[in-house]
């Protein structure tokens, strides 16, 4: 493992959402690797021959700060010399997921089972990379010194010779008496596919929404929320149905753009929106909270390894 750290004074705004982060949080970029990803056939269009690091545990990761409070999180894929590596040119962060483990963390929606073992998912991003910003909320989420950090990536390339890239997070953080007069936030991991190791679903032809329940277990304000779903993919939404289907978060997708569009002129998924809010909504402990994931597959087969997740921040 590769890890270099920038510690700086942010005096600007975040680039990745264009929100004022608070005022004295400090920076401090990770990076996990190097990893070595198999050649693929050459083709963008064939999915099968994808060369593939298919969901590898770490364990014990290097974690950007302990006795702090993280209030921004952003994840990125790139080569050995920083250049940013991304499907336009092979590689393709599939995702990686981030569990927190001891100091007394739990996975809300899973507990201990199944992804869960690994501890409490706190963080995930696909090869669209949503940041998730908290800068300009009194809210954060708390790392303690004696929890340690373990993640699972999922790394694909379709390009003929092996890629090797590093994972780059970069997070926002205070501590001491800033982080004191922040609110803890828990994170709530919402997946179409329950609590399996693979999180993945098959959706038909043409226009669909897979439906999957949450019975809260406890009630709070949603302070932030996104979404992550493959290619064919139109949106994620969480709504409460105990609140006669009241929207709680809608988390679109985009594709294309710079990086995201292969040699075949594909355009791949490249964003998911984010909802922030002071709150953006509110539920109740029982109430049942439905994670609708949207597709509309013009292919014409199922897509058998589509996925649905959402990733809610409660206060």
């Amino acid at each position: 493992m590769r890890a270099i750290q920038r510690i700086a004074l942010l005096v600007c705004a975040l680039a990745a959402l264009a929100i004022p982060a608070t005022a004295s949080a400090e920076t401090t970029t990770t990076e996990y690797g190097p990893y070595e990803i198999p050649a693929g056939s050459g083709d963008p269009a064939d999915k099968e021959g994808m060369g593939h690091i298919h969901n590898k545990i770490e364990f014990n990761v290097e974690k950007p700060c302990a006795n702090c409070t993280l209030t921004g999180i952003t994840p990125d894929l790139v080569f050995e010399g920083g250049e940013e590596a991304n499907i336009e040119v092979g590689p393709a962060l599939h995702h990686v997921v981030f569990f927190a483990s001891g100091g007394g963390k739990e996975d809300v929606t899973c507990g201990k089972s199944g992804p869960g073992a690994l501890g409490e998912r706190f963080f995930a991003s696909g090869n669209e990379r949503t940041a998730v910003d908290l800068g300009e909320l009194p809210y954060g989420y708390e790392v303690g010194s004696s929890e340690t950090w373990n993640m699972v990536l999922h790394l694909a390339n379709w390009e003929s010779s092996a890629q090797t890239v590093y994972i780059k997070m970069t997070w926002e953080h205070v501590s001491g008496e800033e982080a004191e007069e922040l609110s803890p936030l828990t994170p709530v991991w919402l997946d179409a596919d329950g609590c399996s190791t693979d999180s993945l679903i098959t959706v038909p032809t043409e226009e669909s929404d897979t439906h999957s329940d949450w019975k809260a277990s406890f009630g709070g304000e949603l302070i932030a929320a996104a979404g992550h779903i493959h290619d064919y993919g139109v949106k994620v939404e969480l709504t409460n149905e105990s609140e006669g289907g009241e929207l709680l978060c809608n988390s679109e997708a985009g594709f294309g753009g710079t990086g995201y569009v292969t040699p075949d002129e594909f355009e791949h998924i490249s964003s998911m929106g984010v909802c922030t809010g002071e709150p953006v909504g509110t539920f109740s402990k029982n109430d049942t909270l439905r994670l609708h994931t949207h597709y509309n597959n013009t292919t014409e087969s199922a897509i058998e390894d589509a996925m649905g997740i959402m990733i809610a921040y409660v206060g």
